[in-house]
């Protein structure tokens, strides 16, 4: 027996009480019916090694109750026989200092009896600190059985016949010659060969053990003959019908007079608890879904390979990879898909890597290739294109054809990391800026993005701050009738200034919607722009129709129609006055069903619809049809080249036109020429918006002077 973990989340229980075993390993380690205990060890900065985890079976092996043990290993350390401590602490020195499998024999003594156990400890590099499984399994029956069949010959027979494994004595002569003697009829069944043939030569048995392990067992008997400590080997071979085992042996030598080494011996077949070992291996080290490793494994092969890299001054790679919009698989066709199309992906991972790269899953769609050695990083794009081009083509999926584009974060090693965190962290900031850049491409790492990267976070946090301080505020920015200049209303943009630094709409609006603040921030500022307007009004001079800007965030919130109207209604402002502006990226990416019916509820009790930025994305006329607006508004960066520009102008003549069939207003965005002015007139552009008009401005004063300067509309 060796180790067992438990999900992360499971319940493992205190060494009081037995622990619910719903994992896989569990499970696997307490089906075995060897008269067995288990815990596991950690060590504390502040208190030593304490017991994590004891199995119910240690209170009849110890003579202890698990409340009486608690977690101090110390309880069950002074039950062990004192003539064995010495080589029980040799062995645990030894494994401590190269973390290491380690394995004894020794005396446990309880109240009124004492028993022979094995103890084997394996250590956990996958748990923090310094932690191990450790099994003691109780070997008295099989060490009182041999004692009494020395006592009796006819004893001896009749209990044999009973003992697993193989029982006898082994004898090492001082001329290298060797003998096995006084042989169970299990050693026929380890060895698979008549107990004559293995008395007149134990040669066979040796020419069975796998050429590997010949040297390092030989090398185990001479060192027991020598020191006369307990020897102890585990073993492969194959037998003569072509069965593989794993074999594990322990023998308790004497010398005798003649300066032979004798030892009473026990072998036993341990090929199944090997293969229950390494399920346990593989359910700790690989991903229950796809089977590629887990972050686990890894983390381990990505250590091996920092460390050839680094000894041999060449270079590797680690690709971070997303699948874009996999949520929406799960969405629309259920999690039974989603797995279905996981594993496919890992299959063409799996394919697209060489046949030395790692390929693991470490999240819910989030694949990693690591590329051990490379020649450079024409190697790594190359390795990208296959990935790129594999993934592409669809999956079948219950009749339908599914496809995801991936983004892809890069990090070289040792250049950009010599440890598997730091590269896992500096791929991940790649791929960010992969993300941020319309996802469907891939990023290498730098430092310039790191900078970027921390930037974000800190403003991340302080945007946090000021949003529950209530600090951000709203400019208004004129909007006019292109033809005579009348005042027509404001835009409402948001202001943001961090230790007297204005930080630019441009980076911190997209930062919200990335960090989950898009929703606070676009209430805090509808708020804002009702009560500047409101106090506007209350002048005597009505500013107009406004304008805000809302993000599919907010729309897609269930009640968010429901908390405009309430907004409208505390403020006292009428829903006619109020014009939600939205972007073509907004009415086509996700949710876009939930948005149109959102914007349609809006519209129903008044308020008007604009689309923000038109014709920098795809909105169709079919999507205009599905989405009733009542304001399209042309991007500046049409308007700003309009009349250098041929293609511009013909694309702002047509919006225009465009706008005029389906009976909706027109506002150009960002003018600051009367040349610009004039162009737009000309071809019948109802609204303009621009520096030549007012720049934005959060001064209520101004605001009123302005309103006072230009009349009512």
């Amino acid at each position: 027996m060796t180790s067992t973990s438990a999900k992360p989340g499971s319940n493992e229980r205190s060494s009081a009480k037995a622990p619910a075993l719903d994992n896989p390993a569990a499970r696997l380690m307490l089906t075995n019916l060897l008269p067995v205990a288990i815990m596991r060890l950690s060590r504390t900065p502040s208190r030593g090694f304490q017991i994590d985890y004891l199995s119910e079976s240690s209170e009849a092996l110890w003579g202890l109750s698990l409340p009486e043990i608690g977690k101090c290993p110390r309880r069950l350390w002074r039950r062990i026989h004192p003539d064995d401590l010495p080589h029980l602490h040799d062995r645990l020195r030894e494994a401590g200092k190269g973390r290491t499998e380690w394995s004894a024999t020794f005396r446990i003594r309880t109240e009124g009896s004492e028993k022979w156990v094995v103890g084997r400890g394996l250590p956990r590099p996958d748990l923090p600190g310094d932690a191990w499984n450790i099994t003691v399994t109780d070997i008295t029956a099989q060490i009182q059985a041999y004692a009494d069949l020395q006592a009796s010959e006819a004893r001896f027979r009749a209990l044999t016949e009973n003992i697993p494994g193989a029982i006898f004595r082994y004898r090492l002569r001082t001329d290298g010659t060797h003998q096995i003697f006084d042989m169970t009829p299990g050693c026929i069944g380890i060895w698979e060969l008549p107990a004559e043939v293995i008395n007149t030569d134990p040669t066979p048995i040796w020419n069975m053990i796998h050429p590997d392990d010949v040297p390092p067992m030989r090398a185990s008997v001479v060192d027991s003959a020598r020191s006369l400590k307990p020897w102890h080997y585990i073993w492969r071979l194959t037998t003569p019908s072509g069965r593989f085992k794993w074999l594990e042996g322990r023998g308790l030598p004497h010398r005798e007079a003649n300066g032979d080494t004798v030892w009473h011996s026990v072998i036993l077949d341990v090929t199944e608890q090997r293969r229950k070992d390494e399920e346990i291996r593989r359910l700790a080290e690989r991903d229950e879904l796809t089977g590629l490793a887990n972050r686990t494994l890894l983390r381990r092969r990505l250590e091996t390979a920092l460390r050839q890299r680094l000894a041999d001054r060449a270079g590797g790679a680690l690709i971070l990879i997303d699948l874009d919009h996999f949520k929406d698989i799960n969405d629309t066709l259920g999690h039974d898909a989603g797995d279905i199309f996981l594993r496919a992906t890992a299959e063409r991972l799996t394919e697209s890597a060489g046949r030395d790269d790692v390929v693991a899953r470490i999240g819910g769609d989030e694949f990693v290739v690591v590329l051990p050695r490379i020649s450079g990083e024409q190697a790594v794009l190359d390795t990208i294109a296959r990935i790129d081009a594999r993934l592409s083509q669809n999956v079948h999926i219950d009749g339908r054809d599914l496809s995801a584009t991936v983004s892809m974060g890069v990090a070289l090693f040792p250049r950009d990391g010599d440890t598997p965190n730091t590269l896992l962290k500096h791929a991940d900031i790649a791929l960010f800026e992969a993300k941020a850049a319309g996802r469907q491409t891939h990023v290498f790492f730098s430092r310039a993005l790191s900078a970027v990267r921390e930037r974000r976070q800190s403003l991340a946090e302080a945007l946090r701050g000021a949003i529950v301080a209530d600090t951000l505020r709203v400019a208004f920015q004129p909007i006019v009738e292109a033809g005579s200049g009348r005042h027509k209303g404001f835009e409402a943009l948001a202001r943001w200034t961090l230790d007297g630094q204005a930080i630019s709409p441009a980076e911190f609006i997209p930062l919200a919607e990335e960090t989950g603040l898009a929703v606070p921030l676009g209430r805090l500022l509808l708020t804002r722009t009702l009560r500047l307007a409101r106090r506007l009004a209350d002048t005597g001079i009505d500013p107009g129709t406004i304008s805000v800007n809302v993000s599919a965030a907010q729309l897609r919130e269930p009640d968010f129609a429901a908390s405009i109207a309430a907004a409208l209604r505390d403020y006292g402002f009428p829903p006619q006055r109020l014009e939600i502006e939205v972007t073509e990226t907004v009415i086509l990416g996700r949710s876009a069903e939930r948005i149109a019916l959102t914007l349609r509820e809006l519209r129903r009790f008044g308020t008007r619809i604009a689309l923000d930025d038109f014709g920098t994305g795809y909105a169709s006329l079919a999507h205009l049809k599905r989405i009733r607006v009542d304001r399209l508004k042309i991007d500046q960066s049409f308007v700003r080249d309009i009349e250098t520009d041929a293609d511009d102008a013909v694309i702002v003549r047509t919006v225009i036109s465009l706008a005029k069939s389906l009976g909706m207003d027109v506002v150009a965005e960002g003018i600051e020429t009367r040349e610009q002015l004039a162009f737009l007139r000309h071809y019948g552009c109802d609204l303009a918006q621009g520096y030549l008009f007012g720049r934005p401005t959060t001064s209520e004063t101004d605001l009123v002077s302005y309103l006072s300067g230009i009349g009512q509309a």
